[in-house]
């Protein structure tokens, strides 16, 4: 399973849609101003002053940027390590389809280091197995159902998020 880079994720024509510039207008300006010596907070921060850009989009420009100049793999961290998500929408009201997430998830990785039961958008955070962790939230969706995410956080290595993936896909499969 290929990791997928943020071109991938976001159209061209979304982008430029929301930004009124291409990929490719954008990077031509990044790199006029020397963006490729900056942080991933410096550029995002630039875009934002510098451009009137809308804080998701200076994240997308930027992650975007980083992957085209080789500064940063797809699926890389600001920080350097890899994270990966899968989700899957079920049945139920939000809380009886967060409690069976809960549920597979403790059965897989033991009691969560940190919860939120209430709100909006509970969440669940578990330590992982070899590193990071697995952060499980929930949330209705407009048709009645609900999305439940899972989301492995600080993985060593690229070489891990194919594996750390389809053990996420696999206990969702079972909600």
């Amino acid at each position: 399973m290929a990791i997928r880079g943020s071109d991938e994720t976001v159209s061209d024509e979304a982008l430029t849609a929301a930004t009124g510039r291409a990929p490719g207008e954008w990077f031509a300006l990044l790199d006029a101003a020397g963006a490729t010596g900056w942080t991933h907070s410096v550029i995002a921060d630039w875009l934002r002053a510098e451009h009137d850009v809308d804080p998701w989009w200076c994240q997308s420009i930027t992650v975007r940027y980083e992957q085209a100049r080789g500064l940063r793999l797809p699926g890389q961290q600001a920080d350097g390590t890899f994270s990966t998500s899968t989700s899957r929408t079920v049945d139920g009201p939000l809380e009886a389809a967060y409690g069976r997430a809960v549920a597979a998830f403790r059965a897989e990785l033991g009691e969560p280091a940190s919860a939120r039961d209430t709100g909006a958008r509970p969440y669940a955070r578990y330590p992982g197995r070899d590193a990071g962790s697995v952060l499980v939230t929930a949330e209705a969706t407009s048709s009645g159902r609900v999305r439940v995410t899972a989301t492995h956080e600080r993985l060593t290595g690229p070489e891990a998020v194919a594996d750390a993936k389809g053990a996420l896909a696999g206990i969702l499969a079972r909600l």
